[in-house]
């Protein structure tokens, strides 16, 4: 092995996300070294892999969906075995270790005992983190972000509360089926035996870090905003709705909240034994996937990070003090660029279910094979579309909350049946993207003077037409960034920032590239559009309900 290859500087970054365990191995340089996946219903988890999506749905309730604890366990020792039996690197040289997991999912911890054993873990011991933690949970099926069994205890928080508002006032969030806190009501009220068994309650996220660590690991400030249980302008949890949800849930969270960017101390001997890592390993606090992402991709609070998907998903900044009076169906979490107690800015997470599937299915419907066909489709009209709109909710839309259908107008704001093709092709994008802008607006962000540039990630970022569309709806440069896997890079990033103390994430996030300029005379036609597509929707929100 070369002297350069034995003083590296290595960061790993981790995202046990809904199917699969991510890993990215980067240099101070943020130069990608090595990449690894390990996918939850893959036959390299010999044990414990799960057909055929990674998860399971149970068979009497199809609201429940969960994924076994020894799932993630398995897939964490082959994705080492992996990063080891790669040989580009040595992983003695990772100096440190933090990454994220899908949000809301939760953890149930029955003893702390065996985690603990993998601090003295004799190598000449052949056990798996499956072997050593076989006992330590009370509960073996982890309930994920897809669960949605948990309307009854929704409607109990809210009302412990006063109501929806309330709650969104306390935690950024009104109750959601798939928020931890309803969750651990659940457990609570329907297995008391095992909530009673349990002695600790983790996310994804802590648990992530937990492992690593072998000791219980605290919940990050930003994940733990997805909970509907933290207070997040004071930055503690929020009595009344831990009270709500489960007896001493305070204890069996920990009292201790840490912010994104916390060193918890050195890896386990487990994995210094086992696959040959630094015992000097610093491990740095873990948080939710969105988050995550949001630290890589944004290079300072400045920066809207649009995730343009299956869902797509608009992530951004705003103070505390410009936190809206009225519910949103969106989210406000403690913002994973802060490190400190004083900071009082929040991170902000819109999704719109009707993202990358419908824009293919216009695609088809008009006959376009291709982007390049739908291309020179859109080629035929101009930014405003004849003053056609289109609203294209396939699927039941979270913003606005539980449409669907398709609804279009003619420039005189009068419903119509159907759109022309050549209309269609460009109704469906500028519809989306003006929709972004809405409930950034209605959520207070401050286009003019809070926003500098957009960064667009996921598939759809490779569309050139509906990137150009966002840059004139919004009047804003927009980049794309080279970063396939944001949540894992994101870890990696803040491992960095976290060991050469560095004050913020601006000196540590991914390269971008200009994708499109704004072009005046067009932000000034989608100016006047908003206003009209705004009225439009809300008769569409009133007509249906």
């Amino acid at each position: 092995m070369s002297n350069e290859k034995n003083s590296q500087r290595l960061y790993l970054g981790l995202d046990l996300s809904t199917q699969q365990l991510k890993g990215i191995v980067i240099d101070e340089q943020l130069q990608t070294i090595a990449e690894e996946a390990i996918s939850f219903n893959d036959k390299s988890l010999l044990t414990h892999h799960v057909q055929p999506n990674g998860f399971i749905v149970d068979k009497d309730d199809k609201r429940c969906i969960t994924t076994p604890v020894f799932v993630f366990l398995e897939a964490i020792d082959v994705l080492f075995q992996k990063l080891r039996d790669q040989k580009k690197f040595d992983l003695s040289n990772i100096v440190g270790i933090s990454g994220c997991g899908q949000q809301h999912g939760s953890v149930y911890w029955k003893t702390k005992t065996e985690l603990e054993s993998l601090k003295n873990f004799n190598k000449e011991k052949t056990l798996s983190l499956v072997d050593i933690l076989q006992s330590s949970f009370s509960r073996i099926d982890c309930p994920i972000w897809m669960d949605s069994s948990t309307t009854h205890e929704c409607q109990m928080i809210e009302k412990a509360v006063g109501n929806a508002q309330n709650l969104f006032q306390i935690t950024g969030s009104k109750a959601y089926e798939r928020f931890t806190g309803s969750q651990i009501m659940k457990v609570a009220t329907k297995t008391s035996d095992v909530y009673q068994q349990t002695e600790r309650i983790q996310l994804i996220s802590n648990f992530l870090a937990s492992i690593l660590l072998g000791e219980y690991a605290p919940v990050d400030l930003s994940d733990g905003s997805g909970m509907n249980l933290l207070d997040i302008r004071q930055h503690k949890w929020s009595k009344e709705c831990l009270n709500t949800c489960g007896k001493d849930l305070e204890k069996k969270l920990s009292e201790k909240l840490v912010y994104p960017r916390t060193a918890l101390g050195t890896i386990a001997k487990y994995f210094v034994e086992r696959y040959g890592f630094n015992s000097q390993c610093q491990i740095v606090s873990c948080t939710g996937d969105n988050p995550s992402s949001y630290y890589a991709l944004a290079s300072d609070p400045k920066t809207v990070v649009i995730s343009l998907g299956t869902s797509d998903t608009v992530m951004a900044s705003i103070p505390a003090s410009a936190m809206p009076k009225e519910a949103l169906d969106g989210h406000l979490l403690v913002n994973p660029l802060t490190a400190n107690p004083e900071s009082n800015l929040l991170m902000l997470l819109l999704c719109f279910k009707n993202g990358s599937l419908v824009r293919e299915r216009v695609r088809e419907e008009i006959a376009a094979k291709d982007w390049q066909a739908m291309s020179k489709i859109l080629g035929e009209t101009t930014p405003s579309n004849n003053g056609f709109i289109g609203y294209f909710y396939d699927d039941h839309e979270i913003l606005p909350q539980n449409i669907q259908g398709r609804f279009y107008f003619n420039k005189d704001g009068q419903q119509i049946n159907d759109l022309e093709a050549v209309y269609k092709a460009r109704a469906v994008l500028e519809g989306q993207c003006l929709a972004k802008r809405l409930y950034l607006q209605k959520a207070n962000v401050d286009l003019n003077n809070s926003v500098d540039r957009i960064v667009v990630t996921g598939g759809a970022s490779a569309n050139t037409d509906l990137l150009q569309i966002l840059a004139d709806v919004f009047g804003k440069t927009v980049y794309t960034a080279l970063a396939p896997n944001s949540g894992a890079l994101g870890g990696a990033l803040r491992a960095i920032d976290v060991i050469n103390q560095k004050s913020n994430s601006t000196s540590s996030t991914v390269e971008c590239l200009v994708a499109a300029q704004p072009r005046n005379e067009f932000t000034a036609i989608y100016n006047e559009m908003l206003a009209g597509y705004a009225k439009l929707e809300d008769k569409i929100v009133k007509g249906i309900k």
